[in-house]
């Protein structure tokens, strides 16, 4: 008996002395809390046109849907009255215009400059009605309303493209930058942060769905600044066939000239670009390797295309890798990248959900994929001004030099670009700080209120525990 009452006195003896400090946190840095911020909520909008539409055509507006859209027939100017008053707007168009937001105060904004198809829009003040001049030919698919607070994830906050690019991924169609290239989206722009910028050489413009469907893949694997979505070379099914068709249904010397200007542009360290045998024989696939292979040769020779020569200067690229290219090859295991960004998800399975969005595709047979003939880990150095690979170490930016830029910790930069004032309000990860006494600082760590009183109790509930064990187990 004596035994079994010692026994209970030093277990419990134990846990007060774990659970007296955790108290203790709760009182000294009670004030050190991060909370969860208010959501946003979405906004019911009623919709009326100048001059008048039938309210069928206008109710695509506001459906919540992308797949259905508004046209306008004449310039015309639509007026929006929200339930409740509102902070934030996000307009979705089909197509880049440009277009004018008035507010109640008479106030105009000019919208459309980026050419975003997905724009979000931050007010300075809360408005109950505003209005949207749209030119002649405009296609608007959605409008989106919130209060003030952090917007859903889903909203997407676009950055204009990078004035400089650490990553520069050439593809060719929306859904090719998953397929070929497997989590390098997910690990350079979303794990560790670099400029990344996707370059499209096809727009996507006669299809209702792949727009979206290429812009809500880039935001889920982590890409922040727009993709570069040229207008002058609309995707058509006659440039499969072979590198001859595609190069004459889009004019060889006209992607000549886009593929010079996009490595001024840009002055990317470092390129990703397709397989030279255009993957499975894709006609548009190969001229835009080709095109680009070029254009590594004369892009500093101001003289070729001058006009972009002048307008962005000549910047030396660093390397450039093609997807399959057999000589001075590297494998990246994507599978083995594990983003913390992400959950602890690894590059791979965020390649698997950025392709997942273009639901269009899915009905193809094509999969992001290791091990098989399309292998996405497999690449190729192709072009370079820092030496050759180091074979087994597999980093595509091995030798790049980083002294043009802000020196960088453990290979990541963090990206201290501050958002325009209009989306201040945003969070982008939904977590603000607080004063409220919601919370603990723990061990380093700040705990959230509830899962430190969780905590308390489950160690009340094991000391309970351990008596009754004790007691059942006493000499009767």
């Amino acid at each position: 008996m004596k035994k079994s009452v010692k026994t209970v006195v030093s277990l419990a003896l134990l846990l007060l002395l774990v659970f007296v400090p955790l108290t203790q946190g709760l009182a000294a840095h009670a004030e050190v809390i991060f909370e969860i911020g208010e959501e946003a909520r979405k906004v019911e909008l009623t919709v009326a046109s100048a001059p008048p539409r039938k309210a069928v055509k206008l109710s695509a507006i506001t459906d919540n849907s992308h797949y259905s859209y508004f046209q306008a027939d004449t310039s015309l100017r639509l007026t929006f009255t929200a339930a409740e008053p509102v902070k934030a707007l996000y307009f979705v168009f089909e197509m880049p215009c440009r277009w004018t937001l008035i507010l109640p105060d008479g106030s105009e904004m000019q919208r459309g400059e980026n050419e975003f198809l997905h724009e979000y829009i931050g007010l300075e003040q809360e408005v109950t009605r505003f209005e949207a001049s749209l030119p002649e030919g405009s296609i608007l698919t959605e409008v989106y309303a919130f209060t003030a607070g952090t917007l859903p994830d889903w909203v997407q906050v676009w950055k204009p493209p990078c004035e400089k690019a650490d990553l520069m991924l050439m593809s060719t169609h929306a859904d090719d930058e998953y397929l070929w290239f497997g989590g390098a989206l997910p690990y350079y722009a979303g794990e560790l942060g670099y400029q990344v910028q996707v370059v499209y050489l096809t727009n996507h413009y006669n299809d209702t769905e792949r727009g979206h469907e290429l812009l809500n893949g880039l935001w889920t694997v982590g890409v922040r600044n727009y993709p570069v979505i040229t207008d002058q070379f609309l995707d058509d099914p006659l440039t499969k066939r072979s590198l001859t068709a595609a190069a004459d249904y889009f004019g060889y010397d006209r992607v000549m000239e886009f593929q010079v200007e996009m490595l001024r542009r840009f002055a990317p360290r470092v390129i990703l670009a397709q397989d030279i045998n255009g993957e499975y024989g894709h006609g548009a696939h190969k001229l835009n390797v080709k095109t680009l292979l070029e254009a590594l040769q004369m892009y500093q020779d101001p003289s070729v295309y001058p006009e972009s020569a002048e307008k962005y200067g000549i910047h030396p690229v660093q390397k450039c890798y093609l997807h399959l290219w057999e000589e001075h090859p590297i494998t990246v295991q994507w599978s083995d990248k594990i983003l913390e960004r992400f959950g602890g998800r690894s590059a791979l399975e965020m390649a698997i959900e950025g392709y997942r969005c273009h639901r269009s595709q899915q009905r193809w047979s094509f999969r992001v994929k290791e091990y098989d003939k399309y292998d996405c880990r497999q690449f190729g150095l192709v072009y370079t001004n820092v030496g050759y690979d180091t074979p087994g170490v597999n980093d595509m930016f091995e030798h790049v030099d980083w002294s043009d830029t802000a020196e960088k910790e453990n290979g990541t930069e963090e990206d201290t670009e501050s958002l325009p004032p209009e989306t201040e309000s945003a969070s982008e990860d939904g977590v603000v700080l607080s004063e409220k006494k919601t919370g603990i600082h723990l061990f380093g760590k700040d705990i959230l209120y509830n899962d430190a009183v969780f905590a308390a109790m489950a160690c009340v509930l094991s000391f309970f525990a351990i008596i009754a064990v004790v007691c059942l187990r006493r000499p009767r």
